[in-house]
């Protein structure tokens, strides 16, 4: 039973990317793990003052997020009961990664998938803060989903690595349950800092540890800058999905997020996999 925490703020964009879990999920049995998170410091003055003596803002606010969460779950229920699907509501009063954290914890998370943009739509470039600082700050793999995408179904990923003998088969687990799940073609692209010449490569070692037992085809990648490679391989390759070890201060990393750690400079038009070791 793979269990998938499904972060919402009742945006268009959050309940874009449940939807698009809940197809990529299909066929497999699943526990969904639906949650919202309100944080107190977003309420001014002026709501509090709206509270009735007799019952707080916040409370008023807990019970209307509470019934959202369970209309949902009653409303998925319905719409999958054919799917081997078991919903959960959650709510808390928290930040947003005190509480996916204590989630993934508490419930044995085995991936968090989130929207890229949250209700604010804030400029983070593409990602929402929220989303940015779930990636940065939790250890369970993530998935994101870019702003109007729907699912199709997968056909080709997209692996990139660097330093491939730094990765762990335990880290990369997650990943290689979704490739036995859906059976695409597997493109590896090994960067480089120098960075081109898409050019096929030998296997390495590290790689048939990281992936025993599984055809992909390996390129190397170099002569030009990094986000226009895998920009370009990305299209080529005609990806439907791109997987990454992301690790702060390391290649990979500056490659995403530039220097501004707060921003994803990477333009991703499709749904992204960030993995830890």
């Amino acid at each position: 039973m793979r269990k998938i925490l499904l972060p919402t703020d009742f945006s268009a964009n959050s309940m874009n990317a449940i939807d698009y879990a809940l197809h990529f999920f299909k066929n497999w049995e699943c526990d969904f793990y639906i949650l919202n998170v309100q944080k107190m410091s977003s309420y001014i003055s002026d709501d509090l003052v709206s509270g009735s003596k007799s019952d707080s803002v916040f409370d008023s606010i807990a019970t209307d997020n509470k019934r959202a969460i369970n209309d949902l779950v009653l409303k998925l229920k319905k719409d999958y009961e054919s799917e081997s699907y078991a919903f959960h509501g959650l709510f808390d009063y928290d930040d947003i990664v005190s509480a996916v954290n204590e989630a993934v914890q508490f419930h044995a998370i085995d991936l968090i998938v989130m929207g890229t943009n949250g209700a604010t739509g804030a400029e983070e470039t593409l990602f929402g803060s929220n989303t940015l600082k779930v990636i940065r700050n939790s250890k369970c793999p993530t998935l994101t989903v870019p702003e109007h995408y729907t699912f199709t179904n997968i056909k080709s990923v997209l692996f990139s690595t660097q330093n491939c003998e730094d990765f762990s088969v335990e880290g990369i687990k997650a990943f290689n349950e979704m490739l036995d799940m859906h059976q695409p073609e597997l493109n590896v692209l090994e960067l480089d800092d120098d960075a081109i010449i898409m050019s096929k490569k030998e296997d390495n070692q590290c790689l048939k540890e990281l992936f025993p037992n599984r055809e992909y085809t390996y390129y190397c990648l170099n002569t030009i800058p990094g986000l226009v490679a895998v920009n370009t391989a990305t299209q080529l390759l005609k990806v439907d999905l791109h997987a990454v070890f992301i690790e702060k201060e390391t290649f990979l990393d500056r490659l995403l997020f530039g220097s501004n750690t707060s921003k994803l400079v990477y333009r991703t038009l499709i749904p992204l996999l960030f993995l830890h070791r």
